[in-house]
C-alpha cells in the first residue's frame, strides 16, 4: 500500500486530503485516529441499479405471460371434463341400483343433458321422459299417507296350534323412485354412438338415447363425444363395469 495513503486525521486535511484521495482511488486506504480505524474500499454503495431492476421485472413478466395460457388451458379442460365426471358417477349409481333391486335402470341422453332413472321403455321419447319426471316430482311433494292399524300388511289365521301368515297385495316390493338430472354447460355439444351404430348421433332437439343397465350389472358399451369452444373429448365406456376404457382430449 502507498505510504502516502496511510495518514492520521490531523494530517489528512485541506490540500493533503485531496491529494491523498487522488492517490488512493484504486487502492484501499485507512484513516487512523486514536483508537479507531475506518476502512473503505470503494465509494460505490451496495444497491441494485436501474438496469438490474428492469431486467428482473422483464424476466418476471415473461414467466407470467407463459404461465397464464397454461392456467387458462387447465381451467378450460377441467370445465370440459365436468360432464364426463358427472356421467360416470351417474352410470355407476344406476348400475349399482340395477344390481341391488334386480331391475334395469337407464341413463337418458337428451338435448339439455343426462337423466338417470329406472328403465321405462325401449321406445322412450323426450315427452315421455319429461312426463315421468313431473310425476316423480309431484309424488315427492305429496304428504306421506297415514297408516291404518286395522289394515295389516301380513294377515294371520289360526288353525289349531299353527298360525299361518298370508301376504296381502300391499306387501309387494316397493323401491324408492330414484332420478338424477344433469344440465349440460352452455355451448357444449354431445354425440353418442351405441355399439350397434356405425356413426355417432348428435343429441339435439327431440333426440334421445338410452344407456341401459341390466340387473346382472352389464350395460351397453358406447362412445360419447363432447365438444365446446375450448376442448374436444372422446370417451368410451365398457360393457361390464361402466368404466372408462379409453379417452382422449384435445384443447383448442
Amino acid at each position: 500500500m502507498n505510504d502516502e495513503c496511510r495518514m492520521t486525521k490531523d494530517e489528512c486535511t485541506g490540500a493533503t486530503t485531496a491529494r491523498c484521495i487522488n492517490l488512493c482511488r484504486s487502492a484501499p486506504f485507512q484513516i487512523r485516529h486514536s483508537s479507531f480505524v475506518i476502512r473503505h474500499s470503494s465509494f460505490r454503495a451496495a444497491a441494485f441499479t436501474l438496469v438490474e431492476i428492469v431486467i428482473a421485472m422483464t424476466i418476471i413478466i415473461i414467466i407470467a405471460a407463459a404461465a397464464i395460457p397454461t392456467f387458462k388451458g387447465l381451467r378450460a379442460e377441467q370445465q370440459a371434463r365436468e360432464p364426463v365426471q358427472e356421467l360416470t358417477r351417474m352410470a355407476k349409481e344406476a348400475r349399482l341400483r340395477a344390481m341391488r333391486e334386480k331391475r334395469p335402470y337407464q341413463v337418458v341422453f337428451h338435448a339439455t343433458g343426462f337423466t338417470a332413472s329406472r328403465y321405462l321403455s325401449p321406445y322412450l321419447q323426450l315427452a315421455g321422459l319429461n312426463e315421468f319426471l313431473e310425476e316423480v316430482e309431484l309424488k315427492a311433494n305429496e304428504p306421506p299417507p297415514e297408516e291404518d292399524p286395522g289394515n295389516d300388511m301380513n294377515q294371520s289365521r289360526q288353525t289349531g296350534d299353527q298360525v299361518i301368515f298370508t301376504k296381502t297385495a300391499e306387501t309387494t316390493k316397493r323401491f324408492e323412485e330414484w332420478t338424477r338430472d344433469y344440465k349440460m354447460p352452455p355451448n357444449m355439444h354431445c354425440m353418442v354412438k351405441m355399439w350397434y351404430e356405425t356413426e355417432a348421433v348428435q343429441i339435439e332437439g327431440e333426440v334421445v338415447k338410452l344407456w341401459v343397465f341390466q340387473p346382472s350389472g352389464i350395460c351397453q358399451p358406447l362412445s360419447v363425444h363432447l365438444e365446446n369452444e375450448a376442448a374436444i373429448l372422446n370417451i368410451e365406456y365398457g360393457a361390464l363395469t361402466a368404466d372408462i376404457i379409453k379417452e382422449s382430449s384435445e384443447m383448442r
